[in-house]
């Protein structure tokens, strides 16, 4: 007799929690909700810590579909989602992978995509109330369609989750506040914290207050990736230099995702660089525990002239990177 489509969701759902502690070492506590009404299979934190955890919604199939020679097997997973429960949540992602029935256990790659990127990419069209949604990604190791950003070895899972609820804090909830220009501050300061105050309030005024801007601010401090549109196209960016050029926002950034005016090359590629506007970018959306950039380069970058934050020096430091389109 077949396992029935409930037997199997207990199946994924039993296997992703244990290959998520497995690998966690210890430090990943999971919690299953005894109801799935919100879309969340599982609750992740990190073991003693108060911070706020991540959803994980798990979607598994029992068969991978082979389709030519050259890229190997593919996961394709279909499902559909009530329109009235489908909402934008940075606090939710999916977990995808084939569970192998003969030798009881994933086979990877799996694949870890937040909310906020999956529901504009594999969104299929909405029919009597429900948002129907698709997915078919190559499970060949030298891969690189639009899914392979996402994917990662089970061996890493535990890991790359903990990395996520670690920087959930990089959320529009964790942005501090910009104080009005007629603030007053009331409180008993020594001479020397003044003085810090009074500079800290001249370099408010000098940052843009966009929420935007802090988001990506935080991003780049942090050294995570987010999900932006922009003139057009969902793209996934590591922010690398944040700043204004002739007093209007930019930020340098390392496309490993999403769509472009100009065609991606794999990632890794010095090619990949892109000089965005921040006030054209729309519904950012950081992705923590991601972080992409180019093997090598050596170019000028002319996209910020004055710089408020980077993300270090990436790997051609010495170098200035070139302007992208």
């Amino acid at each position: 007799m077949p396992l029935s489509s409930v037997q199997k969701g207990a199946i994924g759902q039993f296997a992703f929690l244990a290959t998520a502690m497995i690998t966690g070492s210890g430090q990943v506590e999971a919690y299953t909700p005894s109801a799935d009404n919100e879309g969340r299979d599982a609750e992740i934190r990190r073991h003693l810590k108060s911070s706020p955890g991540i959803g994980i919604q798990i979607k598994v199939s029992f068969f991978a579909i082979k389709e030519g020679r050259a890229r190997g097997p593919y996961l394709t997973i279909r499902f559909d989602i009530a329109k009235k429960h489908l909402h934008a949540d940075p606090r939710l992602w999916y977990f995808f992978a084939f569970y192998d029935p003969k030798e009881l256990r994933f086979q990877g790659p799996v694949f870890l995509i937040p909310s906020t990127v999956f529901h504009r990419m594999a969104r299929r069209g909405v029919s009597k109330g429900k948002v129907w949604f698709s997915m078919t990604a190559s499970l060949a190791p030298t891969s690189h369609d639009r899914w392979s950003p996402f994917r990662l070895a089970p061996k890493d899972l535990g890991n790359r989750l903990l990395a996520i609820v670690d920087k959930t804090g990089l959320m529009a909830s964790s942005v501090l506040p910009h104080l009005p220009a007629d603030s007053v501050l009331v409180g008993r300061a020594k001479p020397r914290t003044a003085r810090n105050l009074r500079a800290a309030s001249r370099r408010l005024h000098a940052v843009p207050t966009d929420p935007n801007y802090d988001l990506i601010r935080n991003a780049v401090l942090g050294r995570c990736s987010v999900s932006a549109w922009y003139q057009g196209h969902l793209r996934l960016l590591s922010p690398f230099v944040l700043g204004t050029k002739v007093g209007d926002p930019h930020v340098l950034a390392y496309q490993f995702g999403g769509t472009s005016h100009k065609k991606l090359v794999p990632d890794g590629s010095p090619e990949n660089w892109r000089c965005l506007r921040v006030s054209e970018l729309t519904e950012v959306n950081v992705l923590p525990g991601m972080w992409h950039a180019p093997r090598k380069g050596r170019s000028f970058q002319h996209c910020v002239d004055q710089v408020d934050v980077t993300a270090g020096r990436p790997p051609s430091a010495t170098q200035r990177l070139r302007r992208a389109a």
